[in-house]
């Protein structure tokens, strides 16, 4: 047998934004919880035993303490984590109708994670993108950045993919995250460029670019050189 110690895994490392979040219960009190898109991915990873790193900025808060130590009980890495004083992290609010439909109302244009790209530390992250194995993120993801700052963003996955890390992203596509329809497809387009696997979905294809069938999301992709994809029909 060859010799050589145990292959070490690479770690995922996933960027996006954790809310506080409030449900509505039946008998109108409100249940407090937490949730966001590339959190929940890198809690179900975290529970396959993939090693996975949080990539967000949160305040100095006792909501933000809550979140990282949930975070770190589940085994999600919390090291990739910067904290911002006198600040809070977004929140959202779900109502359910009589019918079961629920509508969500946010409260998020000043958190944390907002400012991520001018606070101290962002080198940091930089390097440790670099080294990751996969980094994935989320329309949401691109959502919560202001041009420029997505522009760098952008940057740094390429710098990435060059060192040797795949980028996922998952197209999840949310309108009020957008000035407009135009400003979205570009920075996706952008998205779409530096990205090695991309879950993308039907329905987020036509609020992005119009109804079109599936082989036309698939079209999409294959005109931004996207070579591995998933595309949802609902």
């Amino acid at each position: 047998m060859g010799g050589g110690g145990r292959r070490t895994m690479r770690r995922v490392a996933l960027i996006g934004e954790c809310m506080v979040e409030l449900a509505t219960r039946p008998d109108g009190a409100l249940v407090q919880g937490f949730g966001g898109d590339t959190l929940n991915t890198a809690l179900y990873l975290a529970r396959l035993g993939v090693p996975v790193d949080y990539v967000t900025a949160l305040g100095e808060d006792p909501f933000s303490d809550e979140m990282l130590a949930a975070w770190a009980a589940e085994g999600i890495g919390t090291g990739l984590v910067l904290r911002v004083p006198d600040r809070l992290p977004g929140l959202y609010l779900i109502r359910t109708d009589a019918q079961g439909e629920r509508r969500f109302y946010y409260w998020r244009d000043r958190a944390p994670v907002r400012e991520l790209f001018h606070l101290p530390g962002i080198d940091g992250i930089e390097a440790a993108l670099a080294a990751a194995g996969l980094v994935y993120l989320s329309g949401i993801t691109l959502s919560l950045f202001a041009p420029p700052d997505r522009e760098r963003l952008l940057a740094v996955l390429a710098r990435a993919r060059a060192a040797g890390a795949r980028i996922a992203f998952d197209t999840n596509f949310r309108p009020r995250g957008w000035p407009d329809r135009a400003a979205a497809l570009t920075a996706y387009e952008q998205a779409l460029r530096v990205s090695d696997c991309v879950l993308a979905s039907v329905e987020d294809h036509g609020l992005l670019r119009g109804a079109a069938p599936p082989e036309a999301v698939w079209a999409w992709l294959d005109a931004a050189g996207v070579r591995e994809a998933v595309v949802k029909l609902d």
